[in-house]
């Protein structure tokens, strides 16, 4: 009667500790999805400080920045281009994404984006 008490306490235990096992496989699983979108929200900040945006312009620049992130990880991820194809088409993507965000910026803001621009 020990014995089963013992054995049974013995599987009990090892089915409680295998529930508690992270199974999952794959490169994301160690990585942090916040992260990304902490930056995403780092530039929006950091433009609408220095070029003092208003609430309409922040919007703007916030959906343009999503945009132009999901399309350059579609390029990068993409098998169908070779390494200097997909750098040439987000080079591309880059200069459309600075004259959309031009488009909605005032003369004084467009002069301080460009300066923004030229120290990265």
């Amino acid at each position: 009667m020990k014995k089963i008490f013992l054995v049974i306490i013995f599987i009990f235990s090892i089915t409680t500790l295998s529930a508690q096992v992270n199974r999952s496989i794959g490169a994301g699983q160690y990585e942090n999805k916040k992260k990304n979108k902490n930056k995403q929200i780092d530039l929006v900040e950091i433009l609408k400080d220095k070029l003092n945006l208003d609430g309409f312009q922040e919007a703007i620049v916030r959906n343009l920045i999503n945009d132009n992130q999901a399309i350059t990880k579609e390029i990068i991820e993409s098998t169908a281009y070779s390494d200097i194809e997909k750098r040439d088409k987000i080079s591309k993507i880059g200069d459309e994404f600075n004259a959309e965000i031009k488009k909605s910026l005032s003369p004084e803001q467009i002069e301080k984006y460009d300066k923004l621009i030229s120290k990265k």
